[in-house]
């Protein structure tokens, strides 16, 4: 009966989402992230909450435009206000990081960024391709809030 009583309430809390965190539950949010009117490719939207929130994120398209993910794919933020952070950055060699199945092995700078990484500094291998300011969320200037019932659509236009 114990065993039962515990599945119970593991599979609740893992089914409830952000609602597990004794906060509303999230509601879908999209955007767009433009630099001086063209949509960014591949940036990492990031609402960070003001309340303790979770905090919720996405990647850009082609086009520029995201849907936010709290904990299950594309489900938005909590409502509630937060601040919001923007990046895009690229190798400064221009090699790949990603693991290479096919080709048997990693990148070509896989192993300099690793070495960076443990060395906390990545600017020796990683370029900010957006202004640095859009990636901390105190610096940003951007703040946003997530409204139950509301379209919860934001643009970003970045200068």
């Amino acid at each position: 009966m114990r065993l039962a009583a515990v599945l119970s309430c593991l599979l609740t809390f893992f089914l409830s989402g952000c609602k597990g965190d004794g906060f509303d539950p999230p509601v879908p949010v999209i955007g767009k992230v433009t630099l001086s009117g063209k949509g960014v490719d591949g940036a990492t939207v990031t609402f960070l909450s003001k309340a303790g929130l979770r905090s919720a994120s996405g990647n850009t398209d082609k086009d520029g435009n995201f849907k936010l993910t709290c904990v299950n794919t594309d489900d938005g933020a909590a409502p509630g206000e937060y601040a919001v952070t923007i990046s895009k950055q690229e190798s400064k060699t221009g090699g790949s990081a990603a693991v290479d199945i096919s080709a048997g092995g990693f990148g070509a700078d896989y192993g300099a960024r690793m070495g960076a990484a443990a060395g906390g500094d990545m600017t020796k291998v990683m370029k900010d391709i957006l202004p640095g300011k859009y990636a901390n969320a105190a610096e940003s200037g951007l703040v946003r809030t997530v409204v139950k019932g509301d379209k919860n659509d934001f643009t970003f236009d970045l200068k």
